[in-house]
């Protein structure tokens, strides 16, 4: 069910996948651990590169022939006006051989990136938002988060759940405390989250957007309660590729 999902939101999402073609070189700036198994990717794209909050990029490391997989898919946290491209991501217990050598690099290594493209984009300037972030998911969270930092046309609401840390956390508090129309809900748990999402849809019912960005699992579980508060899928946008 899986694949023929994703396959049928690359049909539906066809316009948003035009940058998908587009290559280009970044060079590595810094590699961050703030905690555990999460990283902080700052890389300097290429002069003319362009990108939009929410999108993805496909990236691979030239140089590195025996790694099984030669593109990984990965989420943009930040946006273009920040001047770098942002990544974050968790290695889990086993390391990935991309991973182990994405995190090897050293600064001014070469990354070759195709894109970006992607439909966790924001629709329109009036509707509320709901965003749903499940760990390190936050990754395009974050930069739909910047986006909206001045935003005060409708109701913005983050629901950020972890049970161990929340990566980005104290900036994205930070925008949300100078934003009276934005709120961020920390949350920790399965039952947490529900009741929030659950508060909030019954709050916005049909008017807003709701984004999802985590594990498969948890997106199928939270799309599935939002169905049942009556939201209609084209109000459901999620994060399909998950690179993070």
């Amino acid at each position: 069910m899986g694949f023929f999902k994703t396959l049928w939101n690359f049909i539906k999402n066809a316009k948003y996948l035009k940058g998908m073609t587009k290559k280009s070189v970044a060079t590595l700036i810094s590699i961050e651990n703030p905690h555990s198994d999460y990283y902080v990717i700052k890389l300097q794209p290429e002069a003319g590169f362009s990108w939009n909050a929410g999108e993805h990029v496909m990236m691979r490391l030239p140089g590195h022939a025996s790694i099984k997989r030669q593109y990984r898919m990965f989420s943009i946290a930040s946006i273009e006006e920040e001047g770098v491209m942002l990544f974050g991501i968790r290695t889990g217990k086993e390391v990935s051989d991309f991973k182990k050598v994405l995190l090897n690099l050293n600064p001014g290594d070469s990354v070759a990136i195709q894109g970006a493209f992607g439909w966790f984009r924001i629709r329109d300037e009036h509707s509320p938002i709901v965003l749903f972030a499940g760990g390190v998911g936050i990754t395009p969270v974050r930069a739909l988060v910047k986006e909206l930092a001045q935003n005060q046309n409708r109701p913005i609401d983050i629901v950020f759940s972890s049970q161990d840390y929340y990566l980005f956390g104290d900036e994205i508090q930070e925008i949300a405390d100078n934003n009276p129309s934005m709120n961020l809900h920390k949350v920790a748990s399965p039952e947490e989250t529900q009741s929030c999402l659950s508060e909030l849809a019954e709050k916005y019912g049909d008017q807003a957007y709701y984004y999802m960005s985590a594990s498969p699992r948890v997106v199928e579980s939270v799309s599935k309660l939002l169905r049942s508060k009556d939201i209609t899928g084209n109000r459901l946008i999620d994060d399909t590729m998950r690179g993070y």
